[in-house]
């Protein structure tokens, strides 16, 4: 049977009563029709089946104790015909287990007979308010659903125009900064110093612009690749990252922390590229400091993840402006103090939420900054 939806925009809700006694059907049906409702009667539950296939109903009236189905069976017949719809149970000889069953079944009430009009038309008011939430919901999920895809799609278009735009720039870019650099090797001594001085700028911002493009590239990429995850220590992960930034450690003084690291789910190549921005970082921000401090410390979560801690005693940065940091070519120190493009956190960011996690920055000017990772547990089995 094809599912059935009520529908939602009905100024008189419609109501099917289903009992075996035909004048209690008949009486009740009254009532309803009394209090405003457009109801439908029967005293067979396969009518009754066969009117739910046939039309929809904000809400089933059954009796419990009724021959051949009786009202667990019909109630759990009707939930899979249309399962926007509320049931209501009447019973006079059911037990509480009966009454359970049924609920567990689909029904959200029930009224014990007899009862007076003022038991069922509450009864019936209440379980058509949850009906109403109940489509409300249901709609609102699928449109929270759709607006979801949308959104992916219109993030994966992003990403691919981005990673297009990126290889397309980069060929222009390299002939461009190599004719200036083979001008600079070939008529260097020709040129007057600030002639010079032009040309090499011009390699500089060659160089520069090639970074922003491989940045760029790189943050496309993360968006669409499929992430192979598998049990990874954080010990080897955090090592070769170190390895990567130690040509940026020379000739400076840095006091490093470095404590045991967990073992997780994940991709050993991304999170090591996320490690090493956040150590770059650390040793550039601190390099105007006689004795710099940076550490990195883990901490066990007691729902079975961690913390991955990246800690320094740098510039830091002004926390109302925290959630910028996060952002694609978004700075918050110049380029005269520091040099860089604004990629390397989106980077990060995009790299810890891929692995499910989340990543959050905390800082003041002149004293340090620290950024925590915070990785889900593995998953289960």
């Amino acid at each position: 049977m094809p599912h059935r939806s009520s529908t939602p925009h009905r100024l008189r809700p419609r109501l099917l009563v289903v009992d075996d006694e035909a004048p209690q059907q008949r009486a009740l049906c009254e009532i309803l029709m009394d209090q405003g409702y457009d109801v439908v009667g029967c005293t067979d539950p396969l009518v009754a089946l066969d009117k739910l296939d046939e039309s929809s109903f904000e809400l089933l009236l059954t009796d419990l104790q009724m021959p051949g189905i009786d009202g667990i069976e019909l109630t759990r017949r009707a939930q899979a015909v249309a399962p926007d719809m509320v049931i209501v149970l009447m019973t006079a000889h059911g037990s509480i287990g009966s009454v359970v069953d049924a609920m567990k079944n689909g029904a959200i009430d029930y009224v014990q007979k007899p009862f007076r009009i003022s038991g069922i038309v509450p009864a019936v008011e209440r379980a058509l308010e949850v009906q109403r939430l109940r489509v409300n919901n249901r709609r609102l999920e699928a449109e929270v659903s759709q607006q979801v895809k949308e959104l992916l799609a219109v993030n994966q278009e992003l990403d691919a125009f981005a990673a297009r735009l990126a290889h397309d720039l980069r060929g222009p870019l390299v002939n461009m900064r190599s004719i200036l650099a083979m001008t600079l090797e070939d008529l260097g001594e020709q040129l007057d110093p600030p002639q010079a001085d032009m040309v090499r700028r011009g390699v500089q911002s060659g160089d520069l612009a090639l970074r922003m493009v491989r940045d760029l590239l790189d943050f496309a990429r993360l968006g669409n690749q499929p992430l192979t995850m598998a049990p990874l220590p954080l010990d080897d992960v955090l090592k070769a990252a170190l390895a990567t930034v130690q040509p940026q450690c020379l000739g400076r003084a840095i006091d490093w922390s470095i404590g045991p690291m967990p073992e997780i789910n994940g991709h050993a190549g991304l999170l090591q590229q996320a490690f090493a921005n956040l150590l770059g970082n650390a040793i550039k921000y601190t390099s105007a400091r006689e004795q710099a401090h940076i550490s990195v410390t883990a901490q066990a979560l007691p729902h079975g993840g961690h913390h991955i801690v990246f800690a320094d005693n740098g510039a830091g940065f002004d926390p109302k402006q925290a959630d910028q940091l996060f952002k694609p070519f978004r700075r918050l120190h110049t380029a005269d103090e520091f040099v860089g493009e604004g990629m390397g956190l989106a980077n990060v960011r995009r790299i810890v939420e891929r692995h499910g996690g989340t990543v959050v920055a905390r800082g003041r000017l002149g004293e340090g900054a620290s950024f925590t990772i915070a990785l889900p547990p593995p998953p289960a089995g």
